[in-house]
């Protein structure tokens, strides 16, 4: 049977959600996750060091070019994403620990290895999950691990397990969650995991934008002020000149406003994607209270929405003045260009008059030359007349000269009229 002829990009498009598996993890599991900015970084650079890495565990590198990779090493399993902006590295270990956080995944690295990472750090996280049998966690306990006025818990996967987390950087640079296990499957742990990292992720993803907020809030607030100022002066300009130098401030503020534009969009762009898989993220770990605890939704609610509003806020008032900007752009413009008709109507007036009088003082010049050429033409009939009696020609003089004036006038007033014409039809055809 012929195949129909199938799309380049079928084949991967159709694998794309299969690329990036849940890996099973028992419990106890030790998590550490890392999270570069890697910017103009190239590629390639990421799958030659993870190479390095790989050849010291005999273990098979990734490939080149590869987006994600993940391997077990012994002692310790990886698994690295590529993604636009960043990197992710996420190390894992299956240890009976005495304490929660003694001895995390990141421990089985090679140092040398780790400082050779290339990017800049901006997440670092340690996950512990516990099993339910290393008994009930006092608020005591809890208290070894987090910060009181910060800590949060939840029920997670309906009552499946407790997790607990303060969103603090500890002394190592890494923040903690610490999750103990009531009945969650090896695929629910492995879900879990990766929500809670990612929640993770692109919170502090999604807080670049905040920075800009601060940085260009004040900003916008002037360039909205000179706005209103500059169009209250639209109202008293009188003149033309005046309502250029408006525009010409005008456009230079537009120009401001869209630096700052090209500036934040993409920022902001991003901010509002990372904020709404933050969101999903906590809604897919289906939280229920723990009593006397506050929730992690409700802390991301309190400490993270308002960020992300100011950043909106931010994204919207920039849209709203650039949008303002170019209407009053076009509204000065508009009355410029009125200006410049009215300008230009007393210029054509004023010339047309300037071209009558020419055309008077042209046709009086042209009726003077018709004199002058006939007054010449008529002495020299003059002087051929008396050249004529000299020779004998019986000729009254006077009666000649004077009978040829008219003949004389009426042909070089069609000779200069022929001229003209033959002028005025050169010059259209031009």
């Amino acid at each position: 049977m012929k195949q129909p002829v199938e799309h380049p990009l079928r084949h991967r498009l159709f694998n794309e959600t299969h690329t990036r598996p849940y890996a099973e993890i028992g419990v106890p599991v030790q998590v550490s996750h890392m999270v570069f900015l890697t910017g103009e970084l190239s590629p390639n650079t990421a799958t030659e060091h993870l190479a390095i890495l790989a050849e010291q565990y005999g273990v098979v590198p990734p490939l080149e070019g590869a987006t994600h990779y993940a391997a077990n090493f012994g002692s310790f399993s990886l698994k690295w994403d590529r993604h636009t902006e960043f990197s992710s590295y996420t190390f894992f270990t299956e240890k009976d620990c005495e304490e929660p956080f003694s001895n995390p995944a990141i421990n089985e690295l090679p140092g040398e290895w780790l400082g050779g990472l290339e990017g800049e750090l901006l997440v670092a996280q340690h996950v512990e999950i516990i099993a339910s049998e290393a008994g009930d966690l006092t608020r005591s306990k809890l208290l070894e691990f987090f910060r009181e006025e910060s800590l949060v818990g939840s029920y997670v996967g309906g009552t499946a397990a407790k997790a607990w987390t303060d969103f603090r950087l500890q002394k190592d640079g890494f923040s903690r969650l610490l999750v103990q296990d009531e009945r969650l499957t090896p695929q629910q742990t492995s879900r879990f995991v990766q929500h809670f990292l990612e929640m993770e992720c692109y919170r502090i993803l999604a807080m670049l934008g905040f920075p800009l907020v601060e940085k260009y809030g004040r900003k916008i607030t002037e360039m909205g002020a000179s706005l209103a100022n500059l169009t209250r002066q639209m109202t008293i300009a009188e003149t033309l000149e005046e309502e250029r130098e408006l525009l010409e401030e005008l456009t230079a503020l537009e120009a401001d406003v869209e630096m700052v534009i090209a500036a934040t969009s993409y920022r902001f762009g991003a901010t509002k994607a990372y904020k709404t898989i933050v969101f999903d993220r906590v809604r897919r770990l289906r939280e229920h209270r723990i009593e006397g605890a506050q929730m992690l939704s409700r802390y991301l609610e309190r400490r993270f929405q308002p960020a992300m509003s100011a950043c909106e806020s931010v994204s919207k008032r920039l849209e709203n003045l650039s949008s303002r900007v170019s209407r009053a752009s076009q509204i000065l413009m508009a009355r410029v260009d009125v200006g410049l008709v009215s300008q230009n109507r007393d210029l054509l007036h004023s010339m047309d008059r300037r071209a009558s009088i020419q055309l008077r003082l042209q046709e009086t010049i042209e009726g003077l030359s018709i004199a002058a050429i006939s007054y010449y033409i008529v002495g020299l009939v003059g002087y051929l007349v008396k050249a004529l009696k000299a020779a004998g020609v019986p000729l009254n003089g006077d009666l000649a000269v004077g009978g040829s004036i008219p003949f004389v006038l009426l042909g070089v007033w069609w000779g200069v009229r022929r001229i003209k014409k033959r002028l005025i039809r050169n010059q259209d055809s031009l």
